[in-house]
């Protein structure tokens, strides 16, 4: 029995590409089959449908271009380029025409959104800006490019891993070759990039305490303190060449970063939340869980300052710590103690990965911003 799937890149409709049993082997990891085997089949299917788009006539597009936000209200040039850019998809009718995000320019955004599988929330923002001025070939080019860093992947990546995808935002747990569990993530901001790192984790910290980062004390804290004589943290102790201090009665005007050390005590309130899973590398950066659970239902993720926040920490550390014998009810124990508490694991392997393209569940490609600008520059894992 086949399978047909109908997809859109860029409002250019691809022909049906006929996947006859595809999907059943590879969209989704069957028992009989290992998650290598998985990536292969997803490189396959990347290039197959980047040949499709490879084959059609080059077709000029309306391009928005880069710039702020666009949402219901706005007006001026780069509106009015979206509207033609609607217009152009057959989103909008041509009479419809005024530089101005009405009501029906945000109803055409939001049926867009969805038809790209995107958060449907009817306002151009980076993502969606990059998806209305992708062309075909730029579409065919990043699968390509993902399709290289699968098969790279599926050649070296142990049996168990865990990789983070940094443009579509999302972790996933491989165990034994087989799929475990994929949660979405937070990762770096444009200006505080996450690397593409290759390491492993070590440590599971159960009530996590939370250091200032370096940069985050030199260009947030610091100028906090300085201004209104506080770091801006809920429950933080504040040092000063190694001395606990009032930090509202210390004159900070001319205090190095250097001399200042902050550190948040665990808790609810914590900007770690309650799990951090430690790494080994030498530029600071680990995953944890936070204490803005709301920040997950954003479409684009990119907010943190280099770590990786994870939605379901818990449900992470839970797998991690069964396998060194420490029960759900130990660690509602070690939770309710409140005290911080460093548990050594089996170490993991963890790779951060660049795919701008990926395979869905259900067979589709799925195409994210290119959230660091790496654009052709970056073609591996």
């Amino acid at each position: 029995m086949g399978v047909t799937v109908m997809m859109s890149f860029s409002g250019i409709r691809v022909r049906p590409v006929l996947l006859l049993a595809f999907f059943f082997a590879y969209a989704m990891p069957a028992n009989a089959q290992t998650f290598r085997d998985t990536l292969v089949g997803w490189a396959d299917r990347l290039d197959q449908s980047a040949a499709e788009l490879e084959g059609q006539p080059p077709q000029p597009i309306i391009q928005i271009g880069p710039g702020p936000t666009l949402k219901k209200g706005d007006g001026g040039e780069r509106t009015g380029r979206l509207i033609k850019r609607l217009v152009e998809l057959g989103l909008l009718p041509p009479d419809q025409y005024k530089p101005l995000y009405t009501s029906a320019v945000e109803s055409a955004v939001r049926g867009f959104q969805e038809s790209q599988r995107m958060r449907a929330d009817g306002v151009v923002g980076l993502g969606t800006r990059q998806v209305f001025d992708r062309t075909p070939a730029e579409a065919a080019r990043m699968m390509r490019h993902s399709a290289v860093s699968m098969r790279t992947l599926s050649a070296e990546a142990p049996e168990t891993v865990l990789l983070v995808n940094l443009p579509n935002q999302e972790t996933t747990l491989v165990r034994n070759g087989a799929i475990a569990m994929t949660i979405r993530s937070i990762v770096g901001r444009p200006s505080r990039e996450t690397p593409l790192l290759e390491d492993h984790i070590t440590h599971v910290i159960i009530n996590p305490t939370w250091t200032v980062p370096p940069t985050i004390l030199k260009e947030d804290k610091l100028p906090s303190l300085r201004a209104r004589g506080t770091p801006g943290i809920q429950n933080a102790i504040v040092y000063l060449d190694g001395v606990e201090v009032m930090p509202e009665i210390v004159d900070w005007t001319n205090v190095t970063p250097g001399r200042v050390r902050i550190v948040q005590r665990p808790g609810n309130w914590n900007a770690l939340g309650r799990f951090r899973f430690n790494l080994t590398n030498d530029e600071g950066i680990y995953l944890h869980s936070t204490n803005e659970p709301k920040l997950f239902e954003r479409a684009l993720r990119t907010i943190s300052s280099g770590c990786v926040r994870l939605e379901d920490a818990r449900g992470l550390a839970e797998l991690l710590l069964a396998d060194v014998g420490v029960t759900p009810q130990k660690i509602d124990a070690i939770l309710n103690k409140g005290q911080p508490q460093w548990i050594k694991v089996n170490a993991l392997p963890v790779r951060f990965v660049y795919w701008t393209a990926t395979v869905q569940p259900d067979g589709a490609i799925r195409l994210h911003p290119d959230v660091y600008d790496l654009g052709e520059e970056h073609s591996g894992a």
